[in-house]
């Protein structure tokens, strides 16, 4: 459980970036295109997707990270064997 979120986590936290760098790059070109109305709709219905997606996986990002917090809670903490034998 604990590695699938770990993985989960990881793969969510990539995604993000992807639609953040998206909406960067879609609100730069929205301020380029202000003269054609096919192109600005485009462009601000990309900008619009990519705020909303970074949104729903920044959530699921956090609710991953609460999910690894409540399983290693009850974990043991690994004992130090090294200076043990010396």
């Amino acid at each position: 459980m604990i590695s699938f979120l770990f993985t989960a986590a990881g793969f969510l936290n990539l995604l993000f970036y992807i639609f953040a760098i998206g909406f960067v790059i879609s609100l730069t070109i929205e301020q380029f295109v202000k003269d054609n109305e096919r192109d600005l709709y485009i462009v601000q219905t990309n900008r619009k997707y990519c705020w909303r997606q970074a949104w729903i996986v920044n959530i699921y990002w956090f609710i991953c990270n609460v999910g690894l917090y409540f399983a290693s809670r009850s974990m043991q903490s690994p004992v130090d064997n090294f200076w043990n034998g010396m």
